[in-house]
């Protein structure tokens, strides 16, 4: 008797110890579950707060008055620099005129070398441009990588096909912009500078904060012939308009939750506008190429 209590005894408690775990298990699984569910909700929550963004701020954009540095409508302004700005439903919003970046179909060498020292130091950011030369050049010289495609980009993200760039750099994080922030694959032939964001007035055509101070102040009074006066008088050669592009990068934001997308807004052609890219929501983008052989 004494011999089967003490066999009974262990397996009883093997048994209890495999029920504990399992019951451990399922209720990790159950938590996980109940979180991933909890996400999908908040993240379809604010897809609909973002919807009814979108069709708010387009419908402003086609019914209000078209200036060189954003949309007025009634009370509201909305700025075409990538400033942030709340709408009634709590979605923040930040509409960006891509004559305001810089572009890579229309690059202008001297500014895209110094926004890069701005990520690196100067030798690698003239390594960078030079690769991003190659990258769309139709005729490939002998230097050129194997990688390269000979032809434009096909989205930002391919940036990160481009030796020296880093998924740091192309990210945004709390002291600047990242890459795909302030480039844009077509943009425009002139820079509208009523729309040029601070970072870039910096760290692509050379202004002081004490002139982005001034320019800031000037957008703030729609003073956009001033703002254009000013650019000339300091001396940045490149061409620039105040005629604001059609095509517009906007970024919306809701509960930690972010969306990313791009239209062309002309009041000729009846709603809704062509989207030309929509990411929801936007991750970052964690891609490196190696080119080690």
């Amino acid at each position: 008797m004494n011999k089967q209590q003490g066999v009974v005894l262990p397996l009883a408690l093997i048994v209890i110890t495999i029920m504990v775990t399992m019951a451990s298990i399922l209720l990790v699984r159950s938590n996980a579950e109940i979180d991933e569910a909890a996400l999908v909700q908040e993240q379809w929550q604010a897809r609909l707060k973002i919807n009814d963004a979108e069709q708010e701020l387009l419908l402003s954009m086609f019914a209000g008055e078209q200036l060189p540095g954003g949309y007025n409508v009634g009370d509201l302004f909305i700025p075409t620099d990538g400033t942030f700005i709340k709408l009634k439903n709590g979605v923040e919003v930040a509409v960006q005129d891509l004559a305001g970046l810089l572009s890579l179909h229309y690059l202008r060498r001297a500014e895209l070398v110094r926004l890069f020292t701005g990520y690196t130091d100067e030798q690698q950011a003239t390594d960078i441009v030079n690769h991003i030369i190659r990258w769309q050049r139709q005729n490939a010289d002998g230097e050129a990588l194997a990688l390269e495609r000979n032809a434009p980009f096909r989205s930002l993200d391919e940036l990160m096909l481009i030796p020296g760039i880093t998924p740091d750099m192309f990210n945004d994080n709390d002291e600047r912009p990242g890459l795909r922030s302030v480039l844009a694959l077509s943009g425009s032939s002139f820079v509208n500078f009523a729309a040029v964001p601070d970072f870039l007035l910096v760290h692509a055509f050379g202004l002081t904060d004490n002139d982005v101070s001034r320019v800031t102040s000037l957008k703030e009074r729609r003073k956009w012939d001033d703002i254009s006066a000013m650019i000339f008088d300091l001396g940045i050669a490149v061409d620039q308009s105040l005629i604001p592009s059609s095509r517009y990068r906007v970024l919306y934001k809701y509960n930690g939750v972010s969306a990313r997308a791009e239209y062309q807004v002309r009041t000729t052609i009846p709603l809704p506008p062509r989207k030309r890219l929509w990411y929801f929501p936007d991750h970052e983008r964690h891609f490196l190429m190696s080119t080690a052989q």
